[in-house]
């Protein structure tokens, strides 16, 4: 990503040098002509020269105006300390990516002994803190890069390795806290060519992890790490859902289970309503039946 910035800013360079030549030529170009046309009048010739020159002069002005960013870019991409806010928001956009919102808090203090504030506190499902702190060894890569022999190289790789263990053991110091932190907090290098680098060196991971508790990690591993927590949290949220279907559920057992009672009784009180209306039907029947009689009987009488 750094050679890439570097490539377009010389473009850019090389673009504002052309621009500023062709404008220069043009002026001369112009200055020429008009000398040529008015070659008796010394004063006019003067005055064009000194309005040539003050364009020269504004165009040099503009020109610093704009280099003067890039050089600070530059130094920016260079091996500056500053470089290391390329971590910085290198780890936001993947931490924003994969986590859900309020999950994380970035430049967080989670030790309230101390002022220093950590890169990224992530929350776990479980209530605990990962410390997540962003470093960028671009003063090592650059000198490996230019390394032309291989003691040369073994060299930086020694140099590196010194500076993520002492890197390592500074975050440690500062961001892992018992009961409130996880028993280890992460290292993030924001460069898979870095990350090359490290696992160049033996045993250095193992060494970090088994004597700082810090993990290294690069954008490849972070980003399955933070994945991993992610679905923590779907989970515990899929819990805590089913804990509030739950309690609809029993809510609803209760009121079905009063509900049953109730039509256990309504269904006693019609049973004994059908008895009572087969019991009156009957009885319709024995007078209809006599009544029958009896209209017969007065027939023949």
């Amino acid at each position: 990503m750094r050679q890439y910035a570097q490539m377009s800013l010389n473009v850019i360079a090389i673009v504002l040098s052309a621009v500023t030549l062709g404008l220069v030529t043009y002026l001369l170009l112009k200055l020429r002509d008009q000398n040529t046309l008015e070659k008796g009048n010394t004063d006019h010739l003067q005055t064009k020269l000194d309005s040539v020159s003050k364009d020269i002069n504004d165009i040099e002005n503009q020109l610093a105006s704009v280099t003067t960013p890039i050089n600070e870019l530059n130094r920016f991409l260079g091996g500056n300390v500053t470089t290391g806010r390329l971590g910085e928001w290198n780890l936001e956009s993947i931490v924003k990516e994969i986590l859900p919102d309020g999950s994380y808090n970035f430049q967080a203090q989670i030790n309230p002994e101390t002022q220093d504030r950590v890169d990224c506190a992530v929350n776990t499902a479980d209530g605990l803190i990962i410390p997540i702190d962003s470093k960028f060894y671009a003063g090592q890569y650059k000198q490996y890069q230019e390394a032309s022999r291989d003691n040369e190289r073994g060299t930086v790789l020694r140099d590196l390795r010194t500076a993520i263990l002492r890197d390592a053991d500074d975050i440690a110091s500062k961001y892992i806290r018992q009961n409130s932190t996880s028993n280890y907090a992460v290292l993030y290098i924001a460069s898979e060519k870095l990350i090359d680098l490290v696992d160049d060196i033996e045993n250095l991971r193992q060494d970090c992890l088994a004597e700082k508790k810090v993990l290294i990690q690069g954008p490849n591993t972070l980003a399955a790490f933070l994945d991993t927590i992610r679905i923590g949290h779907h989970y515990l949220q899929l819990n805590e859902t089913a804990g509030k279907v739950a309690e609809v559920v029993r809510r609803i057992k209760t009121q079905f289970d009063s509900f049953d009672k109730s039509t256990e009784a309504v269904t006693k009180k019609l049973e004994a309503s059908i008895k009572e209306v087969s019991s009156l039907q009957t009885r319709i029947n024995v007078l209809g039946r006599e009544l029958n009689k009896g209209a017969e009987d007065l027939k023949e009488d």
